[in-house]
């Protein structure tokens, strides 16, 4: 029996994907049952001496990483939600133009913001590295490191 509630989200998210949501239901019921909680994602940024945590508040968003069985305008609003684009839109307005935005997230960053800091990068000419659960990401000019392989 699997006590990482990671593994329940993971299954979960292929059954959506592949549109199975009766067994979603199932594996979310087992999830709870099993009194285990899903990390809630946040990012953090160090300002002037001092960290500012971001917890998720809920371009074109790609909706193919919201996998829920809502409406399509619903999901576009689960994307703009997440923590990453927000710090990085915040330090947009308050990191000087030289400085590389820095971002560490607790979780993997998902396609949709993954894409959208990349055209961050482009757009704004800004340098842009955000540490997720997995790797480093540098984004630079519409590019990452990663080379899309997130």
């Amino acid at each position: 029996m699997a006590y990482d509630p990671a593994v329940y989200i993971l299954l979960s998210n292929l059954y959506a994907s592949s549109g199975q949501w009766d067994d979603v239901v199932i594996i979310r019921k087992n999830l709870n049952e099993r009194n285990l909680i899903k990390e809630a994602g946040c990012s953090w940024i160090e300002v002037e001496n001092m960290v500012l945590k971001f917890h998720e508040l809920g371009y074109v968003p790609d909706t193919d990483f919201v996998l829920h069985d809502v409406e399509d305008e619903l999901k576009e609003q689960y994307l703009f939600q997440h923590s990453e684009k927000i710090v990085v839109a915040l330090c947009l307005i308050s990191i000087s133009k030289p400085k590389p935005i820095r971002v560490f997230k607790n979780l993997r960053v998902c396609g949709d913001c993954h894409t959208a800091i990349k055209y961050t990068s482009m757009a704004r000419g800004r340098e842009i590295v955000v540490r997720d659960s997995n790797r480093f990401h540098h984004f630079k000019n519409g590019t990452c490191s990663c080379n899309d392989y997130w």
